[in-house]
């Protein structure tokens, strides 16, 4: 998953979203008012309100919420530990710690279809165009947008923010559902250097800032981040895996890199690069994408296991 190297060529606006303050991380079990359960991971203050984003811990789907509509919950954690979310947090987060491809990386239950994710990692290439095209052009054949997990670098959205507004625009107009996953900042990448000294790995690299940086990013565009992070180079050890469930975030992983010549099977997490970086990945998901017999989902169903 390598990335051009990081210059100072992006806005030094990028470091923080406007109107955006006091963001925190939580891990709170609350009640909406109509009695619903949440778990909040994140608080934070805008125009003088207060906001949190909620996790439903049936579903995984994420939500921002004013702070006004939610209460404690009293039955608290006792009611949630057997959820699907908190149940692939803990799985998800615990032992083994392999350097590469942590978390989950196949659907944890029987699942007919599989799971197409497509990282934008900083690139100074064009974005796939044409490719997110035909993504919507299969949703458009079988009357409903097509699911696909977009894992958003910071320094990607911010250098090409024209692709990135024409994303969201396809979500907006009901062609792509998209899950929204962070996949860091900076994306830090030095080449020739070994991975447990590179991306995330890379000295001083400030876990929570990364991620915190891009979810509020994508909240100040008007998206909403979801509880999965994949780390780039699918790179990673203990400690950050640790740092992820403290955030209260699932790591991704993938069995179906496709670039690498990796085949997908019904519940694999299929990954390929959207940001110009890759082109014989999309080029081979094109085929399984116009294949109508092939069947895509949407990313939370593989973290829900049976």
């Amino acid at each position: 998953m390598a990335a051009a190297p990081l210059l100072a060529a992006f806005p030094r606006e990028a470091k923080a979203a406007a109107g955006i303050v006091n963001y925190r991380a939580a891990f709170i079990p609350m009640l909406a008012e109509d009695g619903r359960r949440f778990v909040v991971i994140r608080r934070f203050e805008r125009n003088g309100a207060g906001f949190a984003l909620t996790v439903d811990p049936a579903t995984l789907e994420t939500a921002i919420r004013q702070e006004s509509w939610l209460e404690a919950d009293a039955e608290g954690w006792p009611a949630l530990k057997a959820t699907p979310y908190v149940s692939a947090l803990w799985a998800l987060t615990s032992a083994p710690y392999p350097i590469e491809n942590a978390g989950l990386k196949h659907a944890r239950g029987a699942a007919p279809g599989y799971f197409l994710t497509v990282d934008m990692c900083p690139s100074r290439r064009s974005f796939e165009a044409a490719f997110f095209a035909s993504l919507a052009e299969r949703g458009r054949r079988e009357g409903m947008p097509m699911p696909v997990a977009i894992s958003i670098s910071g320094y990607w959205a911010i250098a090409h923010r024209d692709e990135f507004a024409s994303l969201i625009a396809r979500q907006q107009l009901g062609e792509l559902d998209v899950t929204w996953v962070n996949h860091s900042y900076t994306h830090r990448y030095l080449k020739g250097v070994p991975d447990r000294q590179n991306f995330m790995l890379t000295p001083h690299t400030d876990l929570e800032s990364e991620v915190f940086r891009t979810e509020q990013l994508l909240i100040e565009a008007g998206l909403t981040p979801s509880v999965f992070f994949r780390f780039p180079g699918l790179v990673s050890d203990a400690y950050l895996v640790m740092e992820l469930r403290r955030l209260g975030l699932v790591p991704l992983g993938a069995d179906a890199w496709l670039a690498k010549a990796q085949r997908p099977r019904p519940g694999s997490i299929v990954l390929v690069h959207g940001n110009g970086n890759e082109p014989q990945g999309i080029a081979d998901v094109r085929r399984y994408v116009a294949d109508g017999q092939v069947r895509w989902m949407g990313l939370r169903e593989a973290a829900v296991s049976d």
